[in-house]
């Protein structure tokens, strides 16, 4: 078996037991009041549990952030391999102008390269973004059919391999085979591919695509 890592706001069939873990250690350390207000059937990992995880994590010396992470998972006897939830994206706050979100389409086809990756994956800028590409073309992120992956926010830095393994991630559900998908990431540029009747534009290590991979997904 294994166990997800949990975030402040998560709903997943793990918090329960989590939960039930974790009044159990807080009555042993004496913190009767926090284990009350935990709500044990609730499957979302809400503003109490959070609370009670700080309180545990500070008495175990643990870095308190509310995050059942693997360190959290063994303090609380919970000896198991411990995953990032498949498919998870962050939309970075501004990375839309509001009222106006990324188009489902794309936001699945980031969804797919997240759990491909088995990591999660930020969306730095969706249809917050100026009208007009570099080049004078109208931009696929003014319709919500394009996404930018930042490096700062995903662990990453100018040219790096994170970008290289996010490219990657996207020119193999692109339909590119695996090898070329890694050369051609790891080489940089703009490639266009259609797949599944979609059009897939992926740019990194390109002119202003240093800091970020590009991911446009629109109707072919």
């Amino acid at each position: 078996m294994s166990v997800p890592i949990l975030r402040p706001g998560d709903k997943d069939d793990a918090v329960p037991r989590m939960k039930r873990v974790l009044v159990r250690e807080l009555l042993k350390l004496g913190l009767r009041p926090v284990a009350e207000r935990v709500v044990l059937d609730s499957k979302t990992y809400g503003l109490a549990a959070v609370n009670a995880v700080e309180k545990f994590q500070a008495r175990k010396h643990l870095r308190v952030d509310g995050v059942v992470g693997e360190d959290t998972w063994r303090a609380l006897g919970i000896d198991e391999p411990v995953v990032e939830p498949a498919g998870r994206v962050i939309v970075a706050p501004g990375a839309n102008k509001p009222g106006q979100p990324i188009s489902s389409m794309t936001l699945e086809y980031v969804e797919r390269m997240a759990a491909l990756l088995h990591r999660p994956l930020t969306i730095t800028t969706g249809t917050n973004h100026s009208q007009l590409t570099s080049s004078g073309n109208v931009s696929d992120h003014v319709s919500g059919h394009a996404a930018d992956l930042g490096m700062a926010a995903n662990g990453g830095a100018v040219d790096s391999p994170v970008g290289d393994r996010i490219m990657e991630a996207a020119l193999v559900l692109a339909g590119v085979p695996a090898a070329t998908a890694r050369a051609e990431a790891q080489g940089g540029g703009l490639f266009n591919n259609t797949r599944d009747n979609m059009r897939i534009q992926c740019i990194w290590k390109a002119p202003d695509h240093h800091d970020h991979v590009h991911v446009g997904v629109r109707p072919a």
